[in-house]
């Protein structure tokens, strides 16, 4: 080592871990509120939209509806399937982040299946594409609930 020694060296690692670590929280922080799989479960809450009764026997008009969310890595498109009033299938048409769709497909589009709703748990590691795809799972979900939307057509 040099007259310094380690100290400035020990200084700057220190530093760049913890901008890594501050910049890792700022980007996530906002997600912070969504659970990853393997958690205990939240106390289910409602969604918007849904009266304190809860959810009507049919919630969705029939249809196949499309959604598109977008984030800081990039883009998911999703076509929600509804019939019978409720979520039949969802598909990820389009898959443009920094991850491979393989990170969140099956298990996302699964989630939407269990929960009728957008309101599912984020995969650990893939949290930004999650929220991407929750976003579009959601717009695609507002144009069901919408009697004057023009998406209703299979």
């Amino acid at each position: 080592m040099g007259k310094l020694g380690r100290a400035p060296l020990v200084a700057i690692c220190t530093a760049a871990i913890a901008a890594v670590y501050g910049a890792g929280y700022v980007a996530t922080e906002p997600y912070a509120h969504r659970v990853s799989p393997g958690s205990p479960p939240a106390a289910p809450q409602p969604h918007r939209g849904e009266g304190e009764a809860g959810a009507a026997s049919a919630k969705y008009r029939d249809g196949v509806y499309r959604g598109s969310g977008t984030d800081q890595i990039g883009t998911i498109d999703v076509e929600v399937t509804v019939a019978g009033g409720r979520i039949a299938k969802v598909v990820i048409t389009r898959c443009d982040t920094h991850y491979p769709q393989s990170d969140i497909d099956p298990a996302l589009p699964d989630e939407v299946l269990k929960a009728q709703s957008a309101n599912i748990r984020f995969v650990s590691g893939a949290t930004l594409s999650s929220f991407a795809f929750a976003m579009a799972v959601q717009q695609a979900l507002d144009e069901a609930k919408n009697p004057d939307s023009a998406g209703g057509g299979a």
